[in-house]
């Protein structure tokens, strides 16, 4: 609640948050159904919209349990609702007319056909995956009524779109259904020919856009998402604060300055430097860190000496390169950057220019690197921004007349005014009560929301008792309150009990498909192939010559194979994709891994919807028909662990040479047989090449 708060007093016009099911934050202090209406209540007081998350994917069991969580936050008034899953997508439109659904970057939206496929089955707006190309963004402006949402700041899934499945694999814990144990964060060695290379080799930077925001504008993106919801209150306060002032200043040139970007790194930040680019140009680009894969704000200096003090405690003296204040927090690292203690600041003195003394149970080393993770003074700042609802008042005391009070405030863009008198004013017998005594009353808004702009007060010689005024001024905000919300609730959803008691009752059929494809990656899955499987060629490279060449391999023609459309493939890919299909008419069957596969049956293809279509429950099976795919394959994480050659645990849209070996693409350094290794695990690292390279991890 306190980051709640914090973003609504620091500028959001939206706020996303999870209920304690069906979002992919699980982990994280989640409201509660009881909780969610006076939350989204003052939310729109302000003007803010709520949006909530239910983006993980739903088994059959559970559609009850998930028609009670969205009614519930349907009858809170929340605003629209944040999906996945297909089958969920098409449960809520049938149960609660009016509904607003976005797509869930988790439903892996990047490139214009699969825009248009979310807007065909009825999304309002996409919430695009980080990897999509400005190119791609602009694509979809220019060709959709959809609206853009895009990730600007925060924590940057390593895996295409956060499909992942390595958690699922490893731990039977579904980052699809937010549980994600982020393995991704941990160490891991890269192996190549003998060459290794060790570090956290799979943790991404932290996203910061700030400088984009001009650009990303002009594409067409229409909400700048900030992530954040398992972060605190002082990450939420700062990021929406600075961004709040950039968008404000977008037409008169605001940039991010030196002072904000310091301010975003001590909220929170991986390392010295933020992605800022990311995935928005052409090509592969570099995203992970493998230094630090924490918090580590920014670095301010180093341990001078460490002294014994009392007992267990040490006197430490430490220069630093900024003023240090009681309540700071501080990291140290050792000379291998490694992250060696954490130190918050209970007493620090000023021992002379950049310099300073604390005593700590922590025993530091003299070399230390010091590195500044929290600031008091900027936390307490932010705390102390408030977000106000201007009014007008307008206060009429004649005797012989009601005490009458009316207020009036803008409601996106409209004029909504409230009247009430009390009383009838009495002639005052000795001194009347002023214009600015009135005036005093009636502008003690105390914690309503409301600040009074303007108050004009039209009196003669009455008298009115304080008490009065306070009176009627608390009936009229509160009446003013009431009209503000509702204004701004009038567009919500409703629940249909006819819809949701026939969803209990029925029965659903359609399953999914068990058709037993054999999916081809490499020479190696050739080796034991059986006369009569069904084969699914995955190609390295979208080329006529690849694929002509695995089926020579195969023996087999291209008519009697199926062709997988790759889990990401930006614009440029998909013309590469086109291409190839041109030039090989035999080949009438693809395999779909993410909704942009769908277009392909609206050409004549045969399109069966693969594992990456993640459907688990028998709803998203008849959405998956209904967009014409001819047979529908379930998800891999049907099952507690995960096993399959069907998909990459991980796909990757940045280059894990360039993380090992710290070249460009002009200078590649790609060879074939890296492997991930970590805790005796071992994984396979694939390419896959189509305008640009894309990375698979696989567990060997």
């Amino acid at each position: 609640m306190s980051c709640f708060d914090a973003a609504i007093n620091c500028g959001a016009d939206a706020v996303y948050l999870g209920l304690s099911d069906f979002n992919a934050r699980r982990k994280a202090e989640n409201f509660t159904a009881d909780s969610l209406r006076s939350c989204v209540r003052k939310a729109h007081f302000y003007g803010v919209k709520v949006y909530i998350t239910v983006n993980t994917l739903v088994k059959d069991s559970e559609i009850s349990s998930l028609l009670s969580t969205v009614r519930a936050a349907v009858e809170a008034k929340a605003d629209a609702f944040i999906v996945q899953d297909l089958g969920v997508a098409t449960l809520l439109k049938r149960a609660f007319p009016n509904i607003v659904l976005h797509a869930s970057t988790q439903l892996g939206v990047h490139n214009l056909y699969g825009a248009l496929q979310a807007e065909k089955f009825g999304f309002t707006r996409v919430v695009l995956s980080r990897e999509t190309k400005l190119a791609d963004i602009r694509e979809i402006r220019r060709n959709t009524n959809l609206e853009i949402e895009y990730f600007v700041q925060g924590a940057l899934c390593v895996a295409f779109s956060g499909n992942c499945y390595l958690s699922a694999a490893e731990r039977g814990a579904s980052g699809n259904r937010g549980l994600c144990r982020q393995l991704c964060r941990l160490p891991y060695t890269a192996k190549i020919d003998g060459y290794t290379k060790s570090g956290y080799m799979l943790s991404a930077r932290d996203l910061c856009l700030a400088d984009s925001l001009r650009e990303l504008k002009d594409a067409g993106v229409t909400s700048f998402k900030i992530e954040g919801r398992m972060r605190r209150e002082g990450y939420v306060a700062r990021a929406v604060s600075v961004y709040r002032g950039l968008l404000d200043g977008l037409e008169s040139g605001a940039k991010l300055t030196k002072d904000d970007r310091e301010r975003l790194q001590l909220a929170y930040s991986r390392g010295d430097s933020y992605l800022e680019r990311a995935y928005l140009d052409n090509g592969t680009p570099s995203v992970i860190d493998r230094v630090y894969n924490n918090h580590t704000g920014i670095s301010v200096g180093e341990v001078k000496d460490v002294k014994p003090f009392k007992s267990d405690l040490y006197k430490v003296t430490l220069f630093s390169s900024r003023t240090l204040n009681v309540g700071d927090g501080l990291k140290f690292f050792d000379k291998d950057n490694k992250e060696v203690a954490s130190v918050g600041l209970g007493d620090v003195k000023p021992l002379g220019k950049d310099t300073y003394s604390f005593v700590t149970k922590s025993r530091l080393q003299a070399g230390w690197k010091t590195r500044l993770i929290s600031s008091e003074i900027q936390e307490k700042e932010l705390q102390a921004t408030k977000r106000e609802v201007y009014i007008d008042l307008e206060i009429e005391a004649q005797v012989g007349k009601p005490l009458s009070i009316t207020a009036c405030c803008d409601v996106d863009g409209k004029r909504v005014t409230v009247s009430e008198c009390g009383g009838v004013c009495e002639r005052a017998k000795t001194s009347p009560t002023s214009d600015d005594d009135i005036r005093a009353q009636a502008v003690k808004t105390s914690n309503s929301g409301f600040t009074v702009r303007n108050c004009s007060v039209k009196t003669d010689v009455v008298f009115i008792p304080k008490s009065a005024i306070n009176a009627l001024r608390r009936s009229v905000l509160d009446r003013l309150c009431e009209e503000v919300v509702a204004k701004r609730e009038a567009h919500c959803a409703r629940v249909d009990e006819l819809a949701i008691r026939r969803i209990q009752e029925e029965s659903v059929a359609d399953c999914a498909d068990n058709i037993g494809l054999r999916f081809i990656h490499s020479d190696d899955d050739m080796k034991d192939v059986k006369q009569g499987e069904k084969l699914v060629l995955c190609p390295s490279e979208y080329t006529v010559r690849e694929v002509e060449r695995m089926l020579s391999n195969l023996g087999v023609s291209a008519k009697d194979i199926a062709l997988q459309l790759p889990i990401i493939a930006n614009g440029k890919d998909i013309v590469v994709i086109e291409k190839l299909l041109a030039s090989m008419p035999d080949v009438r069957t693809l395999v779909s891994e993410n909704i942009y596969g769908f277009k392909f049956a609206g050409d004549g293809y045969e399109v069966i919807s693969g594992a990456g279509h993640n459907v688990l429950n028998r709803y998203a099976v008849s959405a998956c028909r209904k967009f014409g795919a001819a047979a529908v394959l379930p998800s891999i994480e049907r099952e507690e662990c995960i096993s399959s050659n069907e998909l990459p645990l991980m796909t990757f849209a940045h280059c894990p040479y360039k993380t090992v070996y710290g070249n460009d693409c002009a200078h590649c350094s790609y060879k074939q047989g890296m492997e991930l290794l970590r805790d005796g695990r071992r994984y396979a690292v694939r390419r896959t090449r189509i305008s640009q390279c894309y990375f698979g991890i696989y567990p060997l």
